[in-house]
């Protein structure tokens, strides 16, 4: 093609399709692919086909908040903590979630102020000020406060993981 004219690869890949063409053989080098060539290809053709299905569902809203690239995701290492699970899915013992499948009848946090979600309990809940002003504080070295999720788990995963491990949500709901 003569757009890629004088490109090395490309003239060596033209030399070798006209060679192909004229006598019906490809020469015995350039018939083996690596393996790692072709399990990276399956890899990121996984990945890509992945990202679209996770892109594309409606469910897992709030693990999408912290994790929108399957890529990045799988790249981060994390402790996997009851907590830490709690707070990325949603799912677990704070009173919205116990509302919304009726384990409970009132969705109220103790604190009083509004509906006990994770949300709230990141970045509102006054039961949770001085553990919260620690995550602020080294949060606001290089960033804005409240950041979003994302950044909570991708730029400050550490500090982050110790406020979210340092709540018992039992005793944040005791009363």
């Amino acid at each position: 093609m003569k757009a890629h004219a004088g490109t090395r690869g490309n003239e060596l890949a033209d030399a070798i399709s006209k060679k192909a063409a004229t006598n019906g053989t490809i020469p015995e080098s350039y018939t083996r692919i690596p393996k790692s060539v072709v399990l990276r290809q399956l890899e990121e053709e996984s990945l890509q086909k992945w990202q679209r299905s996770w892109t594309q569902t409606t469910k897992g809203g709030t693990t999408k908040e912290y994790f929108p690239d399957i890529e990045g995701r799988i790249k981060m290492k994390l402790n996997h903590t009851g907590n830490l699970i709690t707070i990325l899915t949603g799912h677990g013992n704070f009173k919205a979630y116990l509302k919304r499948f009726q384990i409970s009848d009132d969705s109220t946090c103790p604190c009083g102020k509004r509906e006990q979600t994770t949300d709230h309990i990141i970045y509102d809940c006054d039961r949770l000020t001085k553990e919260r002003d620690k995550l602020k504080a080294a949060i606001t070295k290089t960033n804005t406060w409240p950041t979003n999720k994302g950044n909570l788990i991708k730029r400050h995963y550490s500090v982050f993981s110790k406020f979210i491990n340092s709540i018992s949500l039992e005793e944040l709901n005791a009363g």
